[in-house]
């Protein structure tokens, strides 16, 4: 449970310090995203050898809120969902993740921006497979602004840290990194 807490902590702690200093321009922000996963791959481990078998390049849908301070630095707890399922196989199990990201914002123009950071989160497999465990990685993207909304997509690297060996003593399995491409739709209060 302290592995869950600690990067929300940090997240919260964030929004109360930024909160109080009035100085500091803030713009509050929710939204939705829709990706698919590009590659990814489970690793069986076991005394005869390694075996990787790919995934299923799924849909990830998720929901995201935050907060952008001077125009820069943008802090977001999103939640997402995907499913796990080999390819050529009808077995799959849902994966949830929440994650704590921040992004540098550079400004191109007034409605175009790049957008380079990192996240940190917690993954939780439906299936009881003791596939749950940290993630951390990195994403770049780009968006465009419209008024109060923002249309935006990134690529995302994510390493995984979970290893079930509950299964049997002799063989363990974990997910390899995974690679992915997010659209977004966001809107500024």
């Amino acid at each position: 449970m302290k592995k869950i807490i600690t990067p929300l902590a940090l997240v919260i702690s964030a929004f109360a310090v930024t909160s109080a200093h009035a100085a500091v321009k803030q713009d509050y922000f929710v939204g939705a995203d829709l990706g698919l996963r590009l590659s990814g791959a489970m690793e069986a481990k076991s005394a005869l050898g390694n075996n990787n078998t790919d995934l299923d390049n799924s849909a990830i849908y998720g929901i995201h809120g935050g907060v952008t301070l001077n125009d820069h630095h943008r802090l977001t707890l999103g939640y997402t969902h995907e499913e796990l399922a080999f390819k050529d196989d009808s077995d799959s199990t849902g994966l949830d993740t929440v994650k704590a990201k921040y992004d540098y914002v550079f400004n191109l123009t007034n409605n175009f921006n790049l957008t380079a950071g990192a996240n940190l989160g917690y993954e939780m497999a439906e299936d009881n497979s003791n596939l749950d465990g940290m993630v951390y990685g990195f994403q770049a993207g780009a968006e465009y602004n419209l008024n109060h909304w923002t249309f935006g997509g990134e690529l995302g690297y994510t390493l995984h840290t979970a290893e079930d060996d509950s299964t049997f003593a002799l063989l363990k399995t974990s997910l390899q990194n995974e690679a992915t491409l997010m659209t977004n739709v966001t809107y500024h209060f």
